[in-house]
């Protein structure tokens, strides 16, 4: 009987181990799975997107330089500054500069400017189609490289 209530009180302490691990696991789960959000705004000067990307500031720099260079010729890289973390570039249609800024080790802040395209009917082809801007663009390249989840919202 005493071996029964022992073996009893040693599953119990099992299951509520077991449960609280489970629980944990869900948890982060879930922190895992919620997007990154996107800021995109447009004023006179230019577009703009930002963004807080869960990856140290130099994977996400080189991530954004290795897609640049894969694009070549259609996207040409006119300044690098690897001690800055700043990159910029041009389509031929708009420039953009590319800065990745350090939150910690493991979260890198994003922003990308682009220039207002100067050729005809582009800008409002681009208010239409805000995914072939090139600041959209950029940042939405190197989040799907990054395996990042992300969700987009306009200011």
């Amino acid at each position: 009987m005493l071996s029964n209530k022992r073996n009893s009180g040693v599953t119990m302490k099992f299951l509520g181990y077991l449960i609280t691990v489970v629980t944990t696991f869900s948890f982060f789960a879930c922190i895992a799975a919620i997007p990154i959000a996107i800021k995109y705004a447009k004023s006179k000067e230019g577009y703009v997107a930002e963004a807080e990307i869960p990856a140290p500031a130099e994977k996400v720099y080189r991530t954004a330089i290795s897609l640049a260079e894969e694009r070549a010729p259609v996207v040409k890289i006119l300044n690098k500054d690897d001690a800055k973390l700043l990159l910029e570039v041009t389509d031929d249609i708009q420039k953009a500069s590319f800065k990745a800024e350090s939150i910690s080790s493991e979260k890198t802040a994003v922003i990308v400017k682009a220039d207002v395209p100067k050729v005809e009917g582009k800008e409002k082809e681009y208010e239409k189609e805000q995914e072939k801007e090139l600041a959209l663009r950029i940042i939405h390249n190197v989040c799907d490289r990054l395996g990042v989840k992300y969700t987009i919202i306009n200011q």
